[in-house]
């Protein structure tokens, strides 16, 4: 009989017991669910203006003087930034620059055009030959301009070929002058502008002195010469 009763008695105890760690183990998990909803929330007294924008939603504010600042409705009227003068700006594609070659030799003349699949006989040499480039021949006194703007990237002198002058625009596109005297001060790296004198007509080309004082004007895009036509154009006369 005594048996029983104590056998009754610890199994009340453990029930109790089992109860009471149920009853803990879910007054944790409450507490942690409320905890990660609310968040930290730290309320600075010191900090003017945070009060009423907790209370508000954060539809109000503070500036750094304390004064209560208004919510933007899109009117203008009351402060806030002002619009844009303009207002498609940010809207603006960008343009493509269209690049445009004045002629080589100030008022010259086209002596010989530029092939690429045909010959033009050459009197210095005395055959028919491919002809990569344009000559331009000028009057007295004739400039040599650069083309379009650019930084000189050579000055070179051979026997045959005489003087070159080499501009680089940028983006793969070059421009060759050849069998020019370059003006005095002309050097390797200077920036020159489109119209800019760089020399005068010569005949210090061996290959082409019959054909008497003239530019030999090429154009090489991406390393390879191409018609000075694609951005010279030539008026007819």
């Amino acid at each position: 009989m005594s048996e029983k009763i104590v056998s009754k008695k610890q199994k009340i105890i453990y029930y109790s017991v089992l109860a009471l760690l149920i009853a803990l183990i879910a007054t944790v998990a409450v507490i942690a669910i409320v905890q990660s909803n609310s968040g930290d929330i730290t309320i600075d007294e010191n900090k003017p203006g945070q009060s009423d924008e907790l209370n508000n939603g954060g539809t109000t504010g503070g500036n750094d003087n304390g004064d209560p600042v208004k919510p933007d409705n899109g009117d203008n009227s009351g402060g806030g930034d002002k619009p844009d003068d303009n207002p498609d700006s940010g809207n603006d594609k960008p343009v493509t620059e269209v690049i445009s070659f004045v002629i080589p030799v100030q008022g010259g003349e086209l002596l010989k055009g530029y092939t690429d699949n045909s010959v033009v006989y050459s009197s210095t040499l005395g055959v028919y030959t491919g002809h990569m480039g344009m000559d331009f021949k000028g009057g007295d006194n004739a400039k040599v301009v650069a083309v379009y703007q650019g930084t000189v990237k050579e000055i070179t002198t051979t026997y045959l070929t005489g003087t070159t002058i080499t501009v680089d625009h940028g983006n793969g596109l070059v421009t060759v002058y050849n069998s020019v005297e370059p003006i005095e001060g002309l050097t390797v790296g200077q920036t020159v502008l489109q119209g800019q004198e760089i020399g005068t007509p010569s005949t210090n080309n061996k290959q082409e002195y019959k054909d008497g004082a003239h530019v030999h004007f090429e154009v090489v895009e991406k390393g390879k010469k191409i018609s000075p036509l694609k951005y010279l154009t030539i008026e007819e006369k």
